[in-house]
């Protein structure tokens, strides 16, 4: 009887080895999972389209400015003596075509694209003329916070302007935080007309 309860207690063990092996297989092959974030391949050098840092303004005295990556005190640039000398600043003629920005966003909405090809149109018509872009905030976050936001949004059109075939040295970036709102409030009507980038065209002075 003893021996009886032995054998099956084995062969139910070894029934029970048999399954759990037949459960255990090693795959033939991967396959691969798609990385769903491809980053975007680095824009091609070009001389002509050089996208470099624009000038920040934090006070009156605190002036950084140079295009297309070229410093003004060692090299020059079609527009650099007229805008760093004297020159007109009209104001009006591309006022329609000012840009505004989500909260706290430098992102070039869908909505803009038609006034920036405007923009952009206007200036390889006038290729004596440089374009000074300035980026605003609404008044909330830190003054730090704002300058910083209103550079990249600066940047983020003269980038797109560049990209639409604008030579990038033509324009000049400045960020005024939120020192310059343009509309006096403290609801979102007045802060979505204040997160905007504005379009001063600088024409060379006439010769007396």
């Amino acid at each position: 009887m003893k021996t009886l309860n032995l054998l099956s207690v084995f062969f139910v063990g070894a029934a029970l080895t048999l399954g759990m092996a037949g459960c255990v297989h090693k795959p033939t092959s991967v396959t691969p999972i798609p990385n769903p974030y491809r980053p975007p391949a680095p824009p091609p050098p070009s001389s002509e389209n050089n996208i470099g840092p624009g000038a920040t303004i934090g006070s009156s005295n605190d002036v950084q400015r140079t295009e297309g990556g070229l410093n003004f005190s060692t090299n020059e640039t079609p527009w650099s003596r007229m805008i760093n000398g004297e020159h007109n600043e009209d104001t009006n003629t591309l006022k329609p075509d000012t840009v505004y920005f989500d909260l706290d966003s430098a992102t070039i909405k869908k909505s803009e694209d038609k006034k920036l090809e405007d923009v952009a149109a206007f200036l390889k018509g006038h290729q004596a003329d440089a374009l000074r872009v300035e980026g605003n905030c609404d008044e909330r976050g830190t003054e730090k916070y704002n300058l910083s936001l209103g550079e990249k949004r600066a940047l983020a059109v003269r980038e797109y302007l560049a990209n639409l075939g604008v030579d990038a040295r033509q324009i000049v970036t400045v960020s005024y935080g939120k020192a310059r709102p343009a509309v006096q409030g403290h609801d979102e009507a007045a802060w979505s007309k204040n997160r905007r980038d504005d379009f001063i065209v600088l024409t060379p002075k006439a010769a007396p």
